[in-house]
């Protein structure tokens, strides 16, 4: 076992997490896991992949993985002559165009003047179809007195009233169900949720605006995930299954941390607005995140 792969394992079981939680988190093979704790880099497919096997689990253990490269460079294989290696070998040396190839290109004009034609043929004629097809429908014959008449019906009639009681008792229901998504719009206008300063895999988010505060967090993806009050005291730890969903009103704390195994499969939500990750969870997959309430004060 190497010194990097020592440090990685200790990492690891400081924050009391298993090789299983670890490819949960990072969704990395546990046996290339393994492999990154033994210094076994063999078995590992190419040494791209192993520096970013090491960057995703340092990150996701909280080390910083910038500084591991730096201390380790030595004992972590460098990818770039890989990268160079694949991007020549991919590259084919020209060859020139068969004689019938040539011909058909020089042809190519001619067929796209052809096929425009045609275009401009089937528009003008599906546009006369479409005028033609107008004055027939304004042609039709007047309707007879029976079919008059069921339209001819008495406002004082029993079924005129009835109709017109259902009419606006639905109108009313409407105006309610726009009255209240307007109050729902308004609170949500008011509701700011903004970045305020980001290091390393970490990021703080002010929220203003809004008298209530409820924070929800939903696993789109399987991923470990732990929620801290302003006490430090636990609301929710562990591994989060696809579709499950934390539910909290934080209107009462100052401060709410949160620790994302992997943030691509992790969606935030404060007040039903999904706040959006400042750093981008592609490229930093283990985020901190911590948000706070700046409640404002009221006049006496």
């Amino acid at each position: 076992m190497t010194e990097l792969g020592n440090r990685l394992k200790e990492a690891r079981e400081e924050k009391g997490m298993s090789l299983d939680d670890l490819q949960a988190a990072t969704k990395i093979q546990k046996r290339y896991l393994t492999a990154l704790e033994e210094g076994n880099y063999d078995i590992i497919p190419g040494k791209f992949y192993v520096r970013a096997f090491i960057k995703q689990y340092a990150e996701a253990v909280g080390l910083d993985s910038e500084l591991l490269f730096e201390e380790f460079k030595k004992d972590i294989p460098n990818s770039y002559n890989d990268e160079v290696s694949e991007k020549l070998s991919s590259i084919k040396p020209q060859r020139e165009l068969p004689k019938s190839a040539s011909k058909a290109l020089e042809l190519l004009p001619t067929l796209l003047v052809a096929a425009g034609v045609i275009v401009v043929i089937a528009i003008i004629y599906v546009i006369v179809q479409a005028v033609n097809g107008g004055g027939n429908q304004q042609a039709e014959e007047p309707k007879t007195e029976e079919s008059q008449s069921k339209y001819d019906v008495s406002k004082d009639s029993p079924l005129t009233k009835e109709n017109q009681q259902n009419t606006d008792a639905q109108k009313d229901s409407a105006e309610d169900d726009k009255e209240k998504k307007d109050q729902q719009s308004d609170e949500n206008d008011k509701l700011t949720i903004k970045a305020t300063a980001s290091e390393g895999s970490s990021t703080t988010y002010e929220v203003s605006g809004s008298d209530k505060l409820e924070l929800e967090v939903k696993a789109n993806e399987n991923s470990w995930v732990r929620v801290r009050d302003e006490k430090g005291s636990s609301l929710k730890e562990g591994m989060m299954k696809k579709g499950e969903t934390f539910q909290k009103n934080i209107t009462d704390q100052s401060q709410i941390d949160l620790r994302i195994g992997y943030a691509p499969g992790v969606e935030i939500k404060i007040n039903g607005e999904v706040l959006s990750y400042k750093l981008d969870p592609k490229t930093v997959m283990t985020q901190n995140i911590t948000i706070q309430n700046k409640k404002e004060e009221k006049s006496s």
